[in-house]
C-alpha cells in the first residue's frame, strides 16, 4: 500500500512540476503508462506544410517494437502519411503510418544498396469521414505481431507478417509528420489537424489503447428506420469458394419479364485482376426477387488458359423475351492490364475479302487464315483448308476438335486485341448461345479496345426509335484516350451499329473534340449507363475524372449526342463505374431515375443510391424538351468499400441492387423500396457547447499583481483544441493571456495567466477565447466562437502588492 501511495505521490509531484513549467497535463493516464519517447501536439498541416522531426531520427531509428498513437482529423481523398521515418535518398526506404478514406495501415519498405527490396504492408479497411476526429494506435510487438486500434476498437491483428518497425529502415535521415520524405517524389501529403502524436518504445496494453483511442468514439446519429421503409439484409450472391473461384468482380443485374432475377459477374479464377487473366462470364438466378438463389451458378462461357470474358452487360428484348449478354473477349495473354497497347493492339481482328469481313488467324510462321461461312477456315490463297471452327471458337482438323483458337496452345491464333462478344439466352438465362463477334460491325481499326459499359443495356419504349436495343460501350482512340458511346440494334439483335461518342464535336473551353484524335486526359469519358427519358431521348451517365457523374444527351437513339456534356454536381462519384436506371413507377408523383455509385469524389467508398425526379427545364434549340434531375432523395446503402454496382426494377415496385462491397471477393445483393430512399438516416451532428466558463474561485478572491489567475471551461462533451490554446482577458485595459495548463476527460480545460500590475480595487474582467483557437467535437463540428457562451465577465479584486 505504501509503495502504491509513493508512486501516486511521485506522479502528483511530476504533474505539479509540469504545470509549473506551463505545459498542460492530461488526466488520461494509468499507473502502468510509460512516458512517450516522442510527443508532438497541436499541428495544423495543409498546403504543403509538414512537421519536421529530423532531430528525433537518432532516437527513433533503433526501435524494433513500440507503439504510435495519433489523434487527427483530415480532408482529402488519397493516401496520407501521419508519421514517417525514411531515408530520403532512396525511393523505397521508409516507414509510414498512413490513412485514406477507406483504409488505415503502415508500410515498412527496406531498401539498401546491394540487397533485395522488401515491403511489409499491413492495412485494415475503414470508413473515415472528412473532418471527424479519430484516434489511431499502431502496436508492433516483436513477439506477437501487429495491432491497430481505432476509436476504442481493435480493428486489425496480424501475427503472420514479418515483424518490422523503425529499426528496419536503412540509414534513416528524415522523420516527419504529414508526409514521407523519399526520393521518388510521392510523399503522401497529409491535409488536416494532428492533435497529438505519441511514440512509445514498447508495446502498450490493449486496455490502455482501447481507453485512449476510445476517447473519440462518437455516439451514433442514426434515426430509427420508419415502418414503411423496406431493406433486405445483404445476400452474398458470389463469394470465395463458390463456383471454384476466390475472386469476383463487375456485377450486372437483370429482372426478366417472366420474373427471373439474373445476377451476372466476372468469375476471376486465378486472381482479382483484369485481363490478361483467367476470367469467365457467369450468372446466378433467383425466382423470388432475390429471397433465395439457385444453388449453382451458370457459366455463359469459359475460355481456356488466360483467355477471358470480362465486364458483363445484360439486356432483354421485350418483344421476344430474348436475353442478351454483351461482354469483352480477349484471347490468351490479351488484355489492358500492363498498359494500353502492351497486351492488346489496334485493330478489329477482321479483314475484308470481296466486300465481306472475316476474322483472321495466323500460324507460327505468320501465315494468315480467315474464318468464313459455316466456320470453314481458308488460307491466304483463298483455298479452304482442313481446319474449321464452331461458334465457341473451338478449332477442328478434319472434323476432330484439336483446340480452341483463343487458347495458349492453338496452332492458329487470332489477332491480339479486344473482341466485343454477344451471347443470348431464350430460356431465362439457363443456357446461352454465342459468342457472336461484333467487332466487324462496331469496332474501328484505330481502336485498341471497344468494350462494354458494363452493367445494363435498355430497350427504347418511346419515340421514333421505339424497340431499339441499346448497350453502352467505351473505346480507346488513336492516342489511348477513352470515350463513351453506345451500340444499337433495330432488328432484335441481328445486326449492330456503333453511335458516335459524346466526345465527337463536344466543345470544351473553346476546343472542339474529335473522338478519334483527342488527347486531353480531362476530356475522357469511359464506362457508362444509358437511361431513356419520357420522350425517348437518351441520357448517358458516364465515368470521368471530374469527381462527379457526367451526363450526355442524345435525340436520335444514341447515334449522335448533343454538344453539351453536363457535370452533375449533385452526383459525387470517384473514377469508377456507376449504375443508373429509369424507375418503373413514380416518386412524389413524378417520373424518376435511380442512381448508384460510391459517393466520395476520390475513393470507392460509401455506396449511395439517389433518386432524381425528372423535371422539364425548357427546350433545346431543336425544340426537344430539356430534362433536368432533382436529386431529392439520397441514401447510404453500404459504408466503407463500394465499387461497381448494378440496379434493376422489380415487379413489386422495389429496386434490386447488386454491388461490389469488397474489392474482388464478396458480391452482394439487397432489395429496397422508395420509402427507404426517403428515410432521413442521420440526425444533424451536434455542435460543441460550453457548459460553464468560470474563474476558479468559489468566492471573490483578492489577487496581488504577479499572482496566477485560473479560468476553467467545461464543454458538454469531448472537444479537441487546435491553434492558440489560450483565453484572453482584459483587466483595466490590460491584456492578460491565460494559457492551457490542464485538461480533464477532454471536456474540462484550465487556463492560467498572470495578474497585471494594476492599482488595488475591484475590476470587471472580460474573458474570451483566443480568435486563433479552433475547437472541434468528435463529429468534426466547429465551435462557434462568436456566440455569447464563448465569453464572460467576472469581478476581480486586486489588493496591494
Amino acid at each position: 500500500m505504501a509503495k502504491r501511495f509513493s508512486k501516486f505521490l511521485l506522479l502528483m509531484l511530476i504533474a505539479i512540476f509540469v504545470c509549473g513549467q506551463g505545459a498542460y497535463v492530461s488526466a488520461v493516464s494509468t499507473d502502468d503508462m510509460p512516458e512517450p519517447i516522442l510527443q508532438v501536439e497541436n499541428q495544423r498541416i495543409k498546403d504543403g506544410y509538414f512537421t519536421n522531426l529530423n532531430n528525433q531520427v537518432d532516437k527513433l531509428k533503433a526501435m524494433d517494437e513500440g507503439t504510435i498513437i495519433v489523434r487527427f482529423q483530415y480532408t482529402g481523398s488519397s493516401i496520407m502519411s501521419l508519421f514517417s521515418l525514411s531515408n530520403k535518398q532512396v525511393r523505397d526506404g521508409h516507414f509510414h503510418l498512413y490513412i485514406s478514406p477507406s483504409a488505415i495501415g503502415s508500410e515498412n519498405r527496406f531498401e539498401k544498396p546491394g540487397e533485395a527490396k522488401t515491403n511489409v504492408h499491413v492495412s485494415a479497411p475503414v470508413n473515415l469521414k472528412e473532418n471527424k476526429v479519430y484516434t489511431l494506435a499502431m502496436v508492433v510487438d516483436k513477439d506477437k505481431g501487429y495491432k491497430y486500434f481505432l476509436d476504442g476498437e481493435l480493428i486489425k491483428e496480424d501475427s503472420q507478417s514479418p515483424r518490422k518497425f523503425l529499426s528496419n529502415i536503412y540509414a534513416p535521415n528524415s522523420a516527419q509528420l504529414g508526409r514521407t520524405e523519399r526520393l521518388s517524389g510521392n510523399q503522401y501529403p497529409f491535409n488536416g489537424n494532428i492533435d497529438f502524436v505519441k511514440v512509445y518504445n514498447q508495446p502498450l496494453s490493449d486496455e490502455s489503447l482501447t481507453t485512449i483511442t476510445g476517447e473519440t468514439k462518437a455516439a451514433s446519429l442514426v434515426n430509427p428506420m420508419p415502418d414503411t421503409a423496406k431493406l433486405t439484409n445483404p445476400f452474398s450472391v458470389f463469394y470465395p469458394g463458390f463456383m471454384n473461384s476466390n475472386n469476383y468482380r463487375i456485377p450486372a443485374l437483370l429482372y426478366s419479364k417472366k420474373g427471373t432475377l439474373i445476377a451476372g459477374i466476372d468469375r476471376r479464377v486465378e486472381n482479382g485482376g483484369d485481363s490478361p487473366n483467367n476470367i469467365d462470364a457467369v450468372v446466378r438466378r433467383s425466382f423470388d426477387q432475390g429471397q433465395t438463389w439457385e444453388a449453382d451458378g451458370i457459366v455463359i462461357n469459359d475460355y481456356p488458359d488466360k483467355a477471358s470474358n470480362i465486364d458483363l452487360s445484360l439486356l432483354q428484348d421485350a418483344s421476344n423475351e430474348r436475353i442478351f449478354a454483351l461482354v469483352d473477349g480477349f484471347p490468351h495473354g490479351a488484355g489492358l492490364m500492363g498498359g494500353f497497347g502492351t497486351n492488346a493492339y489496334k485493330g478489329t481482328g477482321f479483314k475484308t475479302i470481296d466486300g465481306k469481313q472475316y476474322l483472321y488467324l495466323k500460324d507460327a510462321n505468320n501465315k494468315e487464315y480467315t474464318i468464313r461461312e459455316n466456320g470453314i477456315v481458308y488460307d491466304e490463297s483463298g483455298t479452304p483448308t482442313d481446319y474449321s471452327v464452331d461458334e465457341d471458337r473451338n478449332l477442328y482438323w478434319n472434323g476432330e476438335k484439336i483446340d480452341n483458337y483463343f487458347s495458349q496452345t492453338s496452332p492458329l491464333k487470332p489477332f491480339k486485341t479486344s473482341y466485343l462478344e454477344l451471347y443470348y439466352s431464350d430460356d431465362e438465362g439457363k443456357t446461352w448461345a454465342g459468342p457472336i463477334d461484333l467487332n466487324d460491325e462496331t469496332k474501328e481499326e484505330w481502336m485498341i479496345f471497344l468494350g462494354t459499359g458494363p452493367g445494363n443495356g435498355i430497350q427504347l419504349t418511346e419515340g421514333p426509335y421505339k424497340g431499339r436495343l441499346v448497350f453502352p460501350v467505351y473505346f480507346l482512340n488513336e492516342y489511348n484516350r477513352q470515350a463513351s458511346a453506345v451500340i444499337y440494334s433495330d432488328d432484335h439483335g441481328k445486326t449492330w451499329h456503333r453511335g458516335e461518342s459524346p466526345n465527337e464535336g463536344r466543345v470544351v473551353g473553346g476546343e472542339t473534340i474529335n473522338e478519334r484524335y483527342f488527347t486531353n486526359y480531362d476530356h475522357e469519358i469511359t464506362e457508362s449507363q444509358v437511361v431513356e427519358m419520357p420522350d425517348g431521348q437518351l441520357k448517358l451517365f458516364m465515368r470521368n475524372h471530374s469527381g462527379y457523374a457526367q451526363i450526355a444527351t442524345s435525340f436520335d437513339g444514341g447515334e449522335t449526342w448533343d454538344s453539351e456534356v453536363v457535370t452533375e454536381k449533385a452526383l459525387t462519384a470517384p473514377y469508377s463505374q456507376m449504375s443508373a436506371i429509369r424507375y418503373n413507377g413514380q416518386i412524389d408523383g413524378k417520373e424518376a431515375v435511380i442512381f448508384s455509385s460510391a459517393s466520395d469524389s476520390g475513393s470507392r467508398i460509401n455506396g449511395t443510391v439517389k433518386a432524381g425526379l425528372i423535371e422539364e427545364a425548357g427546350t433545346y434549340e431543336n425544340g426537344r424538351t430539356k430534362y433536368s434531375f432533382n436529386w431529392k432523395y439520397s441514401q447510404l446503402v453500404k459504408e466503407g468499400q463500394y465499387g461497381y454496382s448494378s440496379l434493376t426494377n422489380l415487379s413489386n415496385g422495389d429496386i434490386g441492387l447488386f454491388y461490389e462491397g469488397t474489392a474482388n471477393t464478396v458480391m452482394s445483393y439487397i432489395q429496397f423500396n422508395t420509402d427507404y430512399l426517403k428515410w432521413q438516416r442521420y440526425k444533424p451532428a451536434p455542435k460543441p457547447a460550453i457548459q460553464s466558463f468560470d474563474v476558479l474561485s468559489k468566492n471573490p478572491k483578492p489577487y496581488r499583481p504577479g499572482e496566477k489567475i485560473k479560468v476553467e471551461i467545461v464543454f458538454d462533451d469531448f472537444v479537441m483544441l487546435m491553434g492558440n490554446k489560450r483565453i484572453n482577458a482584459i483587466i483595466d485595459g490590460n491584456l492578460v493571456q491565460l494559457d492551457l495548463v490542464k485538461k480533464t476527460d477532454n471536456r474540462r480545460f484550465v487556463f492560467e495567466g498572470i495578474v497585471p500590475d494594476i492599482k488595488p480595487r475591484a475590476y470587471t474582467a472580460e474573458f474570451e477565447l483566443d480568435p486563433n483557437l479552433s475547437i472541434y467535437n468528435v463529429y468534426g463540428e466547429l465551435f462557434d466562437s462568436n456566440q455569447e457562451a464563448a465569453k464572460f465577465t467576472d469581478q476581480i479584486i486586486i489588493r496591494a502588492d
